[in-house]
C-alpha cells in the first residue's frame, strides 16, 4: 500500500497521521500536481477529480482524505476506531463532515488566502473576508470548547476520527497571532501535540496547504 500526496497537504497529513495511529506500513509517494504534469497525469489514472491524497490499496484506488480515513479503519482499525454500532460511528463521522462542509473552508479563508501573510498588500475586500473567517473560526473553537469541557475529546473519552480529522487543523490555529485558542480546546490540543504521530506529519510540517 502507499497513499500519494504531498507532505504539506493538510489532507494528506491527516492521512499519514491516523496511519501512524494504526501502525501501518503505508508510505507516503511524494507527489506535486501543481508543478509536475507527469504527477498530475499519474495521479489522474488513480483519482477522477484529478486530487491529492489517493491510497493505493493493491488493486484499489481510494479518494477523497476522509473516505480514506474511513476505509483504513474499517479494514486495519480496531473496535476503538471501527466499532460495531452504527450509533457510535455516526458520532465521529458526524464531526467529518462538519469539519470539511463548515470547518475546513472557513479556515482556508482565514488563514491560507494568496496574501494573508501580507496583510497590506491585500484588498480591502480580501481583509473584510478574512476578518469575518477568523471571526468565524473563533464561533467554531468556542463550540468545541464546549464539548471538550465535558469529555477529553471530540466524540467520546477516546480519540476517534474526529480527533484526527479536526486536529489535523487546529495546529495552524494554534499558530495564528490573532486567535487564541479556548482552554478546553487548548488542553485538547496539548493532548495531540504529545502524539508522536501528530508531531511527525502535523507540526514538523513547514508549511501547511490548505488542500
Amino acid at each position: 500500500m502507499k497513499v500519494y500526496g504531498h507532505p504539506l497537504s493538510i489532507n494528506v497529513q491527516k492521512v499519514m497521521w491516523l496511519i501512524e495511529e494504526l501502525d501501518l506500513s503505508i508510505a507516503l509517494e511524494e507527489v506535486d500536481i501543481r508543478h509536475s504534469h507527469r504527477d498530475a497525469q499519474a495521479i489522474a489514472e488513480r483519482c477522477p477529480m484529478q486530487q491529492t491524497p489517493v491510497l493505493e490499496d493493491g488493486p484499489n484506488s481510494v479518494w477523497e482524505s476522509h473516505t480514506i480515513l474511513r476505509y483504513l479503519v474499517a479494514c486495519y482499525g480496531n473496535k476503538m476506531w471501527y466499532p460495531d454500532c452504527a450509533f457510535q460511528r455516526s458520532c465521529y463521522e458526524r464531526w467529518m463532515d462538519w469539519c470539511l462542509s463548515s470547518f475546513q473552508p472557513v479556515i482556508k479563508v482565514a488563514l491560507f488566502s494568496s496574501a494573508s501573510d501580507h496583510p497590506h498588500a491585500m484588498s480591502s475586500q480580501a481583509m473584510s473576508s478574512r476578518e469575518k473567517a477568523l471571526e468565524q473560526c473563533r464561533y467554531h473553537l468556542e463550540r468545541i470548547d464546549e464539548v471538550l469541557a465535558e469529555q477529553k475529546y471530540l466524540a467520546s473519552d477516546r480519540k476517534t476520527l474526529a480527533d484526527i480529522a479536526i486536529g489535523s487543523l487546529v495546529h495552524s490555529l494554534h499558530n495564528e497571532a490573532s486567535l487564541t485558542l479556548p482552554p478546553n480546546v487548548s488542553r485538547w490540543y496539548r493532548q495531540l501535540a504529545d502524539l508522536p504521530g501528530y508531531q511527525r506529519w502535523i507540526m514538523q510540517a513547514e508549511s501547511t496547504l490548505p488542500a
